[in-house]
Order: structure tokens, then sequence, then C-alpha cells
């Protein structure tokens, strides 16, 4: 899989941002692997130790339009974690103007671990319950989080979102479709029965009235795990939460794996309604048609971008009946 967003820094930029950004001076840095979107390294600097210096996508004609403010919605979501105690990624520095280099740049704190989707076969099933269970409790306070609006964080932010969370999907619909149209991933059949399966579930959609926060990207490689004194290893912390949402805890997708139990123990039961089947099918449908352009157009994966438009059509089918 490739991607024309990911692009290495030299190290007079990376230099620069570290002194301009972090206040500090660069010892050493290291290239991480594994991302496709930002270009992560693993930063020694003189004054704050090791950090994790996370620099945006180039290339950004690319992008989905709330893309282009995911850095500033991860802050604001980190600074929520931190005001009610939920272990996240810790922001020590970051700049969106895009005036020292042409990019997003994040500094947090580096934390000791290892993530669950290198970790989770060898853990033993005490840890692994164990490991569940406390990311079930983390992330029903994270799903607890009351905001102010539907819709992205930085559109929230800024003033703007919805006093509906159809007006907020709406929203995210319209500009999904405004960037997808030219590209000819979809078939221009289908751009109706799409919006067909919204004005279905739209009623049902605003059944719900609490804007709640939603990481809306957790699956295994965003939840850390650290190892304590014994050995044994422990959730550490939820990272990566760049592209939450104020919306409906229906919308949260849990990539758990086996044997998931301690997490649904912890997490608690959310009471079925008679709108929310609807509602998980608009949810599954609209998360497929954000994959079939991120994996067609950014990361230039035709293959997956189809099997991902036909997962969103029959999603789009079990709305429409």
């Amino acid at each position: 899989m490739t991607t024309d967003l990911y692009r290495e820094a030299s190290r007079e930029e990376l230099e620069l941002v570290t002194a301009r950004v972090l206040g500090d001076r660069l010892l050493s840095a290291r290239l991480l692997s594994g991302g496709l979107f930002n270009t992560t390294y693993l930063a020694e600097t003189e004054e704050h130790g090791t950090a994790v210096l996370r620099l945006g996508p180039v290339n950004r004609h690319l992008l989905l339009p709330y893309e282009h403010f995911l850095m500033e919605a991860e802050v604001e979501v980190y600074r929520l974690c931190a005001l009610r105690g939920i272990p996240a990624s810790e922001v020590l520095a970051s700049d969106t103007s895009k005036q020292v280099i042409d990019r997003d740049v994040m500094f947090v704190r580096y934390i000791p671990s290892s993530p669950l989707s290198e970790v989770e076969s060898s853990l033993t099933p005490d840890e692994r319950d164990a490991v569940l269970g406390d990311l079930g409790r983390a992330m029903r306070a994270f799903n607890g989080i009351e905001g102010l609006r539907f819709g992205r964080i930085a559109d929230v932010l800024h003033g703007g979102g919805s006093d509906c969370w159809s007006g907020a999907l709406a929203k995210e619909l319209d500009e999904w479709e405004s960037v997808c149209r030219p590209t000819g991933l979809i078939p221009l059949r289908q751009y109706d029965r799409f919006r067909a399966a919204f004005e279905r579930a739209k009623p049902l959609l605003d059944e719900v009235k609490t804007p709640r926060l939603l990481h809306n990207d957790l699956w295994s490689g965003n939840v850390l795990l650290s190892a304590d004194g014994d050995g044994k290893r422990r959730f550490a912390a939820i990272i990566d939460a760049d592209r939450a949402i104020w919306g409906d805890p229906d919308m949260e997708v849990f990539w758990l794996g086996r044997d998931a139990d301690a997490f649904r123990e912890a997490y608690g039961e959310t009471p079925a309604s008679p709108g929310s089947g609807v509602r998980r099918a608009f949810y599954r449908m609209l998360t497929h048609l954000w994959a079939a352009y991120i994996y067609g157009l950014e990361y230039q994966s035709p293959d997956v971008a189809e099997n991902e438009r036909k997962r969103a059509d029959e999603a789009c089918g079990e709305i429409l009946g």
C-alpha cells in the first residue's frame, strides 16, 4: 500500500520545528514505520527528553474536507481526556498554522509501550481481560463526554456544527460526495441510493439528542500497552483520536477481536431502540464510503476501495429494504 500523503522531512526541517514549535533542541530523530497519513518520528530533545513528533500530510488536495483539521481536533480531544483522567496522548506542543513548515506539527510525550495490535497474540487470558476491562472503562468515560453541538471537533470548536445529528451527518455526506464524484470511484447511479438511505434514516438519526465524544477510529493499533514491574502488559493509553466527532456512541466501532467479554462488561450495555438498527446500518454505510475514498485516492489501493464500496452498498440496502 502506498500513499502520496506521507513524506519524510529533512534534518533541517526537524530541527526547525523542534526549535520553533517545542522550543527545544533536537538531538536525534528516528523515523517510525506504520503510518500512511502522518509522518512520525521518535525525537530525542534536550529539555523534553523523548517525544513523538508527527508531521501532517502533504498533497492536501487529496484529503477529505474534514481531514484538513485533524491535528487541531486531536489537540482538543486530548485536552478533554486530560480533564477527565482518561489515559490518552499528552500534547507537548502543536502548530497548525503551516507557517513554520508547510505542514501541521505535533509533539506528544513518548509513552514506553507497544500497540495492542502487535502484542495481542502473546497476551495471557488474564492480561487480555485486564487490558480490555481497563479499555472498556476508558471508552465508557470517553463516550460519556458531552458536547455543545453535533459534528466534527474542529467545526464545533470554531462555532460550527449542528443542533441535530442528521444535520452533522448531512454535512459529512455532502463533503464526501463533493470530492468523490469527480474521481469515478463510485458509479453515478449509486449516489441517489446513498441519498435515499440518508432520507430514510434521518428521523431515526434525530432521535439522538445529546452529542457525545466518539473516537471514530478505535482499533487495536490505536490502543497502547505498557509493561508493569512484573512484565505484565497493561492498558496505557488511547491514541490517534484525530478523526473524533461529536455524535452517537452507537457509531463507535470497537475492533476487539475474540473474547471481548471483559470489555463489554466494563463498558456496560448500550440499550437498543427500534431505530438503532437503521442508525447502525447508516453509520456502517458512511464509514465504508469514507474508506472507499481514502483507500482509492489517498492510499492508492483500488481493490480495497472497491470492497469498501460494496460494503457501503450492502449497508445501504439494509436501510432501504
